[in-house]
């Protein structure tokens, strides 16, 4: 018995102290609000720098690929001799056929304003989409020539009254080429140029 009492003075209270840690259910829902609102944010601001990076790789690849484009047109012009005869005025807006030496090679160049796509065709084979998303619409209806041709006074050739198909590829002596191509998120890249025909020998009129 003695032993007993002895035992139960030794072992001490467990009544809970007011003191004791621990957090309560309002604390936890406070804590788990915070910790969504903090994640929510942390998400939104990953969702905004992915989408920016989209954005600057998509115009980086749009102006990339116009560049190459552009270095094709070029190297195509100058080697023309002679540049073909169209069927209209009209169409000397959207196309560019020549024969390019010393290969002897039909080429054509075409952009459709309903599809977007500009392609490329050697000969008679199956025209290949050289550019797509090109966004200079139709120029009869304001929208700006890809193609332009001028003669060695910069007379834009298409533009006079009395132009005709065989006038044009007669006398133009360079091709201005401009493009502009929807980057997807971003704003459309443009880029004009202007190429020489190498072959084509400058026109007697005075300038002036």
């Amino acid at each position: 018995m003695l032993r007993l009492l002895r035992h139960r003075r030794l072992v001490p209270d467990r009544t809970p102290s007011e003191h004791e840690g621990g957090f309560t259910l309002v604390e936890l829902m406070v804590a788990m609000t915070v910790s969504i609102i903090v994640l929510s944010m942390m998400a939104t601001m990953v969702a905004v720098y992915a989408k920016a990076d989209t954005s600057i790789v998509n115009n980086a690849d749009a102006a990339s690929q116009v560049r190459l484009v552009l270095l094709q047109l070029q190297s195509d012009i100058q080697a023309a001799n002679p540049l073909s005869t169209l069927s209209s005025v009209t169409a000397y807006d959207d196309e560019l056929q020549m024969t390019v030496q010393p290969s002897g090679k039909l080429i054509t160049w075409q952009y459709s304003y309903n599809t977007g796509n500009l392609t490329r065709q050697i000969g008679t084979s199956t025209a290949a989409v050289e550019l797509t998303h090109v966004t200079n619409g139709n120029p009869s209806s304001g929208g700006e020539a890809v193609f332009g041709y001028y003669d060695h006074c910069s007379t834009n050739l298409v533009t006079q009254a009395q132009a005709t198909p065989s006038n044009i590829s007669g006398s133009a002596t360079d091709v201005q080429v401009s493009l502009a191509v929807d980057g997807l998120d971003t704003a459309p890249y443009g880029s004009t140029t202007t190429t020489h025909i190498m072959a084509q020998a400058p026109g007697t009129n005075l300038c002036g």
